[in-house]
């Protein structure tokens, strides 16, 4: 089980403290890939260095129970030896990380495990690669695609695909592009101001919410989610679909903008 109760992280700087996680509580599924969502500052990066124990300023329960690879920008020493080196490192470290299947993964973005001066995106599809064939139980991709182009990151979806269907495990992917990553989600995290806003089915979160759209006042006389949105008389706003009257619009809600509304404005 990997498992956080009530997990709080605070940092203490110069400008004052700055609360990065509140009173967060989830478990992570034995398989399966999970979206971690959120905007820039909102813990998302915090909470996967907790996960993997590269945090140790909390308060509250971690219970980690399998091995976890966390693969991001603040990866110890990734950036101070070439990726061939890392491998090495990592073969020690995780006793199922498979170096065939990492030579692959490099091949496929063509990325020289040997070669010190790599591009942003070269870096990151080469930590990624590493991470997948770590074939850690619970593995964290940080902002992976940090630096690639859409045919790298196209590449990276069909490789975490066949990653799982290969080595079935929990892979939690944190990513701003979130409707190119939608249809890899099973679950959804979403957090917003360090506090867990949403922990839900990714295909549930979507079937229970829609736009809709028609004449002001009936928009403004529904409990929307998020702000609505008005042009002149006319104005459109997600909803639950349980809330949404017959007589109007509606059209089915991308993750990426229900995401959007579930994270504005100030925590209530």
């Amino acid at each position: 089980m990997t498992a956080l109760r009530d997990v709080s992280v605070t940092f203490h700087r110069l400008s004052g403290a700055v609360q990065a996680l509140r009173d967060v509580t989830l478990t992570l599924p034995e398989e399966g890939i999970v979206g971690l969502l959120g905007r820039n500052g909102a813990g998302k990066s915090t909470l996967m260095r907790v996960l993997s124990g590269n945090e140790l300023r909390h308060t509250g329960t971690v219970d980690v129970a399998r091995p976890v690879m966390y693969a991001g920008d603040r990866w110890p020493h990734a950036y101070d030896q070439t990726l061939q080196s890392l491998m090495g490192h990592l073969a020690r470290v995780h006793p199922a990380f498979d170096a065939v299947r990492a030579a692959e993964l490099l091949a496929m973005f063509k990325v020289d495990p040997r070669q010190f001066s790599l591009s942003r995106g070269q870096v990151s599809a080469g930590l990624v690669s590493l991470a997948l064939a770590s074939r850690a139980p619970v593995t964290l991709l940080d902002e992976p695609t940090l630096g690639m182009d859409a045919p790298s990151r196209a590449l990276l979806a069909r490789a975490i695909v066949e990653e799982q269907a290969e080595q079935p495990r929990c892979i939690v992917l944190s990513t701003h592009l979130i409707d190119e990553s939608a249809d890899l989600f099973e679950r959804v995290l979403v957090l917003h101001h360090g506090r867990l806003r949403v922990d839900a089915d990714a295909e549930e979160l979507l079937s229970v919410h829609v736009r809709v759209e028609g004449a002001a006042a009936d928009i403004e006389a529904l409990p929307t989610v998020g702000p609505i949105e008005r042009l002149g008389n006319h104005a459109t706003a997600i909803v639950r679909r349980d809330d949404a009257p017959a007589h109007l619009r509606t059209r089915p809600v991308r993750l990426q903008e229900l995401a959007t509304v579930l994270t504005e404005g100030a925590l209530p």
